[in-house]
Parts: structure tokens; sequence; C-alpha cells
């Protein structure tokens, strides 16, 4: 007998110590012990049903739960809706299941969010009526009590930067105390907290006003916002897909209760979380609170089937006026009807004068004729001004009439840039050559692709250039300054203290605070300056042409004016500056990685301060 007691404590401790160890990430948002009480019988469970492994809790709160995943430390992550998104966008993380709560007599694996003021307040009937009230919310980051809320907003077309939240910070009760003791005018919490907090007797719901109230079939509480699905446990990118399905498999059978509790909780198949994407894509939080670069591939792959038909259809026009330009001059009357037919403007022109423009062209120009256009220009090419990068068309091109430089390079994208009252436009030119009487005749459509130009090359936030822009005109500048023996500057600069401004009046008044540090810097340089933003509250800007001496004229005097703005909300900001000038023969990463330790120099020395080396 002893010995089978024996062996069968061998055979327990050889398991143990053959099983495999698995992480189970918890997003702590109470204490981590409490979080660990309340997922342990989780862990248990998972030991029981699979022998084999060994599942481990580690509660963690949202820095350390982004570390781990971000460097691969766990297995399995189990977090709020919103939390897993920004996870499963940043690394690729997948969801398994969905969890499900045991609540007034039925499992709930949907929740949302419940917007309240007082009873008695007849001011506020709709949702559209809290615009200029003070509002409560617990933090800028919970999907239940603030995105879902501010989403149906957007969803009425009201303008969310015109809104005064006021953050309390956890538990929700805090938000619904505010709102009845008068300090704030609507509230923002997530469904069922309004029925618990009348169950324990703290509240009566007849105190209360629900706005925008919706009506879901088997859901049993106090709704204003559409339903999302609940946290979802899911697997890193790492993690077999043998173990995570032994996990799935356990944690569905867990779902069968023959009298299930109030608060239990289960686990159903992985719901859908696009729609906690399309949330925070919208209100341009995390993962999506700094704009994707699209470079002009992207822009092409996008929209390849749209581009390749209208380049058939160019390519049919350009064949059919050809072929139309061939007839005698009682044809020219249909050439030019083909001609005002195009929605683009379009010439046809030997490179130093127009013969014929099309409406369009004309109406671009500002010109009721054609006769009227030439009284004051020989050709369009007069109008072409100079571009950030040598890609940009000049009426001769390597001693070469531009449209003659246009036809023989077919390879290469051909742009324009052309300012009329004050408006630039970049257009792509694509031209074909004209059989007329054996004299060079061509024509040129002009695609106005400006729009599509400033996605590309423009911060989304704050509409200056984006990095991957401003490296193109960083390398341009420096080859024509090393060329042209001229000086050229850099300043670097960033906002102090901008993540307090964040943590204390959040995201939307720091995007504010982005968007004006941007525009005082435009307004602040010439136009051959360029104004970026690096990165997050960083931004650079070249000056070519410029000295050093200068280039810190203009950022003390930038220093001053953003100084002594008046920022609404936040009020006053500064700004720490590092400048420099290009040394004879410098790259372009030395002169950064100097200016950028410069920066460094500026914050160790007190900040809002310009330091120059």
């Amino acid at each position: 007998m002893l010995i089978k007691i024996l062996l069968s404590l061998f055979i327990m401790v050889t398991s143990v110590f053959s099983s495999e160890n698995v992480t189970i990430g918890v997003l702590a948002f109470r204490s981590k012990a409490d979080t660990l009480k309340e997922w342990e019988p989780t862990a248990q469970y998972l030991n029981q049903k699979e022998p084999a492994y060994a599942f481990t809790i580690i509660p963690l709160n949202y820095p350390e739960l982004n570390d781990a995943v971000k460097n691969n430390k766990l297995d399995f992550v189990i977090s709020n809706s919103g939390h897993y998104v920004y996870l499963e966008k940043k690394y690729h993380i997948s969801r398994i299941a969905t969890m499900m709560y045991y609540k007034n007599g039925q499992w709930l694996d949907r929740f949302g969010g419940v917007i309240f003021t007082r009873s008695e307040r007849s001011d506020i009937k709709t949702i559209d009526d809290i615009k200029e009230k003070k509002i409560a919310a617990v933090d800028a980051e919970s999907l239940g009590g603030y995105a879902a809320q501010m989403y149906e907003l957007l969803n009425h077309e009201m303008n969310t930067d015109d809104l005064n939240i006021h953050f309390t910070g956890m538990p929700h009760k805090q938000v619904v105390k505010e709102v009845l003791d008068g300090k704030a005018d609507v509230g923002f919490v997530r469904t069922d907290l309004l029925e618990g907090m009348e169950k324990e007797g703290v509240i009566q719901l007849s105190q209360l006003k629900i706005l925008n109230l919706q009506k879901s079939d088997n859901f049993p509480y106090l709704l204003s916002t559409e339903l999302y699905p609940e946290w979802p446990i899911a697997r890193m990118v790492h993690t077999s897909k043998e173990l995570s399905n032994k996990v799935v498999v356990a944690l569905l059978q867990r779902n069968i209760h023959d009298k299930p509790e109030e608060g239990d909780i289960g686990w159903s198949s992985p719901l859908e979380y696009s729609q906690v994407h399309q949330i925070f894509l919208a209100l341009r939080m995390p993962p999506y609170d700094q704009p994707e670069v699209f470079t002009l591939t992207d822009i092409v792959n996008k929209y390849k089937i749209t581009i390749l038909s209208f380049s058939f259809i160019t390519v049919v026009f350009l064949f059919l006026i050809a072929w139309m330009y061939r007839k005698n001059s009682y044809e020219k009357v249909y050439v030019k009807s083909i001609l005002d037919a195009s929605p683009n403007p379009t010439v046809v022109t030997n490179g130093e004068f127009l013969v014929s423009a099309n409406k369009s062209m004309l109406a671009f120009l500002g010109y009721a004729t054609l006769a009227e256009f030439k009284r004051e220009h020989n050709c369009v090419c007069d109008l072409f001004e100079e571009g950030d990068t040598d890609e940009y068309l000049q009426p001769l091109m390597d001693d070469t009439i531009w449209i003659k430089y246009v036809i023989d390079h077919p390879e290469r994208e051909h742009k324009a840039k052309i300012t009329i009252n004050g408006e630039t436009t970049i257009f792509k030119i694509d031209a074909s050559i004209l059989g007329f009487k054996k004299r060079f005749r061509a024509i040129a459509i002009f695609t106005d692709i400006s729009l599509m130009l400033n996605q590309s090359t423009s911060d989304a936030l704050t509409h200056v250039a984006n990095r991957l822009h401003f490296d193109l005109l960083f390398e341009h500048a420096l080859h024509i300054a090393q060329r042209e023996k001229s000086p050229l500057s850099v300043i670097f600069f960033d906002i102090d203290h901008f993540k307090h401004v964040n943590d204390t009046f959040g995201h939307l008044i720091g995007d504010d605070v982005l968007r004006k540090i941007a525009e005082i810097s435009k307004n602040s340089l010439r136009k051959s300056d360029v104004v970026a933003r690096w990165g997050g509250e960083e931004f650079i800007i070249l000056l070519p042409n410029t000295p050093v001496i200068y280039a810190t004229q203009v950022a003390e005097h930038l220093r001053q004016s953003i100084e002594f703005q008046a920022f609404d909300i936040v009020g006053h900001i500064t700004c720490s500056f590092g400048v420099s000038e290009l040394y004879e023969d410098e790259v372009e990463d030395t002169l950064l990685r100097r200016v950028d330790e410069l920066l460094y120099n500026a914050k160790a020395n007190g900040r809002n301060t310009v330091v120059v080396g």
C-alpha cells in the first residue's frame, strides 16, 4: 500500500515539473490582489482540464500589459474590449473567445454606454441638448464610459471639440455622484451600473433621465448607445494553434452551468470587434491617434482599378483627339468640342505657345477666351513654379522644351505647380503627339493631384508636412546647398510637458494644442521654409539659404510667439529648441543628430529656451 502511495506522489510531482508553463496576462483595473483572486479559479480550471500545462495568471496594469505583449512575455491576454483592439492593431494578437457575465437571469456577452442627466433638468431633453453642458466621464480610454457615447454624438453630427468633458477617474460611480451633486450636467457610464447602484440602495432611477434611450432585444439594462462585445481572451502571435484550441475548448465547456449565479463568468465563441476599431478610428483614440503615412504607392494600390480605368479612357480620348486633329479645318470644330468635353484642363501646344485650350483650362486660369490669355501669356508654362523637389516641370527641362521633355520621358511622372489667385494646384501632366502638317503639336492633359499628394505628404492632424515628405525635401535642400555652397539651417523643437496636457485635459485638447503650434509655426516662416511634424509633440523646420544666426532669430521669435499665446482651456504652453547649420560636406544624418542633441540640452537647461550649436 505504501509503495502505491509513493508511486502516486512520484507521478504527481513528475507531472508538475514536466508541465509546460503557460502565462495569461490579465488587465488589473482594480488592485492586482483583487484581480488575481477573481481570475485564479480560471487558471485552476484550465490546469485541471489540461494537466500537461501549468497555467498562471499574471495581473498587469496598462503599461505593464503593453510591455509584456510587445516583448512576447505572455501566451494569452485577457483585457477590456478597447484595450484589446489597441493590442490587436499594434501587435497582431488574435481573439479566441469572448467573455460572458450571468446577470439578471441571463448570459450577456455585450455591453454599451448610458447618457444621463438629472430627471428635473427640463433644459436637457435629447442628446442634442448637451452641447455646451458640463459632461462627466470616467476617463478618455473607457469604451463604455466615454468612447461609445462620443461615437453617438458624432453620429448626431455634433462637433465633439465643442463639448465640455470632465474626467472623474475610476470608479464609474463617481460620475453618477457628480451629476446628482450638480457638479456636472450630464454623465457617461457603462451599462448596468445605474441598476446596480439602485440595487445597493445608493440611488433611485427616478432621480435620473436617460438620453437617447435605445431598445435592444434580450438586453435587460438601460442603454443609450450601440452594444459592443465584452472582454476577449486573445492568443499571442507565437502561441501555438494546438495550445490555443485546447484553451478554447476548455473555456467553452466551462459555460455549461446547471444553476449559474449572479456574476458568474463564462465564455462564448469570439465576437466581431470591428465596431470598436471603427469607434477608436473615428475618435482618433490609440492606436489610431497617429495618422498613417500614405505614399503614392499606397494610393495606387488602393485605387488601382480606378486608375487603370481612367488611364484607358485617357488613352482612348488621346487617340480620338489625335485622329480628329488630322482632319481638315472644318473638323477642327469637332476637335474643340471634344476638348471641351474633357473635365480636366487640356491644351494643344508646341511648348512655346498655346494652340488651343478647353473650357476647363481657361476657367482654371481665369480667362473667358484663349485670346484673352494670349494677350498676357504665350504659354501655360509661363505659370509653372518651382516645386519642393526636382520633379516639377519648368519651361525648359535639361535644355528641352517642357512638352517634348514629357513626351521623351514617358516612364516618369511629370508634375506642374501653378498658383492662381493665391491658391496653389499640383497637376500630373500626360501628353501625346499630334500630327499636323509636319509641325510639332502635342496635347497635354492636366490632372489635379493636389488632394492625393496632400494626403501622402501632409500630417493629417496638423496639416504641415509629415516626416516622410520632410525627408524628401531635406534631401533635395541638402543637394542644392552642397551644389551651390549656400547655407542650410534646421530647427528642431518640441512641446514642454505635453504628456501633462494629454493626461490632464485629454487627447482631444492635446490635438488642439498641436494644431495651434503648427499654425503659429507656419505663420512665422517664409514661403521657402518647411515645417513638419516629426512625431508626437516634436516639430522640425528646414530653412534653405539661411545661416545659423538668422535661424536662431527665427527660433527665438517662434519660442516667444508660443510662450505668449493663450491656448484654449490649457492656458500657456512653452517649447524647447535646438538650432544648427549644415557643415561643409556634411550628411543629413549627422546634422539631425546634432540638432537633436541641442534640443536635449535645451530640455536639460530648464526648457523654454533656444540652444544653438
